[in-house]
């Protein structure tokens, strides 16, 4: 009997799934890299975090334009 793993019906999660296991990775590598590569690793995690940020806030600006439209 093969394990399964359970399907992923949110599609939030599984369109974020990807990212949590690379910044997890990323956070892992950081926990382990010696100290020139430590800078290196750092950099990449907070420019993917500001990224998922930057892509956060314009989702939120978006979705509450047609919010705005609609009371005038």
């Amino acid at each position: 009997m093969e394990p399964r793993l359970p399907k992923l019906t949110n599609p939030l999660l599984r369109q974020e799934l990807p990212w949590l296991v690379s910044e997890l990775l990323l956070l892992i590598i950081l926990c382990n890299a010696n100290a020139p590569e430590l800078w290196f690793w750092l950099v990449v995690l907070i420019v993917i975090l500001g990224y998922r940020i930057e892509r956060w806030l314009s989702s939120r600006q978006s979705q509450s334009e047609p919010h705005q439209r609609r009371g005038k």
